[in-house]
């Protein structure tokens, strides 16, 4: 990684998808075998849409590329294309932390009165005013590097 660059590549911690398969199994024994539940064609599509949604979650990704160029973001798979935020498009940016669940709902994408939010986890992240009033914030786990590169191109609010 060249010094004037920052990348950064978050994903969802494995045990979040495998957790949430364990627990339907858990439930759908309990509903098939000590209820006597009888009619299978539930037990199977919620096998089947638990692990869709596993599989969606394993492959959640959020990707961070800042440069002399501006910031780079994919929210993946729900992005497929970068984002792109050239730094003449940016008024100010301050490395935060953040409530995810009090300011945001949640991690994720989402969308609210403070702006637009991509984040996976942690609770800081590049907070992003930009000139035509838009906010968006970019969670990051390496807040400290990211405040340097922030400060190579001057771009930091102070």
């Amino acid at each position: 990684m060249n010094k004037d660059t920052f990348e950064e590549i978050q994903k969802i911690d494995s045990i979040w998808p495998i957790s949430i398969l364990a627990l339907t199994s858990v439930f759908n024994w309990f509903l098939y075998f000590y209820f006597g539940y009888t009619k299978m064609d539930f037990f199977y599509s919620s096998i089947i849409g638990i692990s869709l949604i596993c599989v969606f979650l394993s492959l959640v990704r959020l990707n961070t590329k800042i440069d002399n160029q501006g910031i780079q973001f994919r929210f993946y798979p729900l992005h497929i294309k970068w984002q792109t935020i050239s730094w003449d498009k940016v008024e100010s940016a301050e490395i935060r932390s953040f409530s995810p669940l009090k300011e945001y709902g949640g991690w994720g994408l989402r969308y609210n009165k403070f702006g637009k939010a991509y984040t996976i986890k942690g609770n800081q992240g590049l907070q992003l005013h930009l000139k035509d009033g838009k906010n968006i914030l970019i969670g990051s786990n390496r807040a400290e590097e990211l405040e340097i590169i922030l400060k190579t191109f001057k771009k930091i609010k102070v």
